[in-house]
């Protein structure tokens, strides 16, 4: 049961009402969560041991519990007991204890926990559209305007990246997501290949798309366009993998700006040399009948490290940076291309993903396409829930986001699920 960040929820009346996931309560608040029910069609039509919201808020919980001893039981054991063994201790004293379990759960009705294979088939109800809606709804900046480490010349630093996660070994996920493989052999699970786009500096998710194994990351990247997140004021970073004329026009059509580096075998004729070294070049379409050219200006520099005594200087491959945003003056290469080093914060926003919230259990528990949906959903807005509460946190204490510790701060919302003793 929450101790703190209930708001909302009716101090008495049916039990299961009464069910929140601590903190986390304060940002997936019941209204949003019913919401999110039912603009996805989930709202069930009669109330069961399992309505719809607790099920949201369990499939939340399992990615606060992790590892060990951290099974469907267990986890429903975390949010409920707490609340159960209450009524419980409650109907003992009233003479009315039920050998069965059953307790009074309110409004004329009893409760009790359910078992492991009701939990599976309310995930498998409930659907991936519900989390989907709420992390949708959560998404989005936290960093404050002139915050260090989120703008650049004026214009919120959004870095965008991909990975996969493996997922269980099922016909069924085979089917769907499909797994790596090479001449010898093929890859032990099947995977999900997902793209985010998060701020610099706080590590919130703006947006995020996921599909097969052999889903391009373009594809994906092209799927946060039409979820909104990206807009005039924001500065994207990507790596070479993303860069086309086709995605840049849509980057560019939301009023967004990019900076993208290109590959060694990306061509870019200059077409204009600026007063800085930095020129013009055109990303051109595939076919002439697709569109007009893109104008962009190219940035090409390499690092040079400082030795320390009696060290060898060394010396970076060519970076080549390709953006949108053309005057010397009022975007300086040399202030983009220290910019450009942020976009490996978004590693950072996965590694997250995949170690501090996947600790103990790298492999998903869903073995249907829909449920592994559903689990990377709970997961993008459990991580989003998160880093807007550290948000709050670091505004009120006047620091930087940076300086306050993701697995602190995970272990910290976990802990206010934790049920007291009856």
């Amino acid at each position: 049961m929450a101790h703190d960040g209930s708001e909302g929820l009716s101090p008495d009346g049916w039990l299961p009402d009464r069910i929140s996931v601590g903190v986390l309560t304060r940002v997936f608040t019941p209204e949003l969560v019913d919401a999110a029910v039912e603009a996805a069609g989930a709202r069930e039509q009669r109330r069961r041991l399992l309505p719809a919201r607790l099920v949201v808020y369990f499939t939340l919980a399992l990615w606060l519990f992790r590892g060990r001893n951290c099974g469907y039981g267990q986890v429903m054991a975390k949010l409920a007991d707490g609340l159960y063994h209450q009524r419980r201790a409650a109907d003992l004293l009233a003479g009315e204890l039920d050998p069965d379990g059953w307790v009074d759960a309110g409004e004329g009705r009893r409760w009790r926990q359910p078992n492991i294979s009701s939990m599976s088939r309310g995930r498998g109800k409930l659907g991936p559209g519900p989390l989907m809606n709420m992390f949708l709804q959560v998404a989005g900046p936290t960093g404050p305007d002139g915050a260090p480490g989120v703008f650049c010349c004026g214009l919120r630093v959004v870095s965008m990246d991909g990975s996969v996660t493996d997922v269980p070994d099922s016909r069924a996920n085979d089917e769907f997501f499909g797994r790596p493989s090479n001449q010898s052999r093929d890859g032990a699970f099947p995977q999900v290949r997902w793209v985010v786009a998060a701020e610099s500096g706080t590590g919130s998710l703006l947006g995020a798309s996921l599909g097969g194994y052999r889903t391009s990351e373009q594809s994906l990247a092209a799927d946060l366009l039409e979820q909104g997140c990206l807009g005039p004021g924001t500065l994207v970073l990507a790596d070479r993998k993303f860069l086309s004329w086709q995605l840049a026009r849509g980057f560019l059509a939301t009023g967004a700006h990019i900076l993208w580096r290109a590959s060694a075998s990306f061509t870019l004729k200059p077409v204009k040399v600026l007063a800085d070294g930095t020129y013009l070049a055109e990303l051109r379409p595939p076919r002439k009948k697709d569109g007009p050219p893109v104008t962009v200006r190219v940035i090409e520099y390499t690092v040079h490290t400082t030795p320390a005594a009696g060290g060898k200087a060394e010396t970076s491959e060519v970076f080549c940076l390709v953006t949108d945003l053309l005057d010397p003056g009022g975007y300086p290469a040399l202030d983009l291309a220290c910019c450009y080093p942020e976009r490996w914060g978004c590693e950072t926003v996965i590694g997250r993903h995949k170690t501090d919230m996947g600790e103990g259990q790298p492999v998903l528990r869903s073995k249907d396409p829909a449920g592994v949906q559903q689990e990377m959903w709970a997961l993008f807005a459990v991580y989003q829930a998160l880093c807007k509460i550290t948000g709050i946190g670091a505004d009120a204490a006047g620091i930087p986001p940076s300086r306050i510790s993701f697995p602190h701060a995970l272990a910290a919302a976990t802990d206010t699920v934790a049920a007291f003793p009856p």
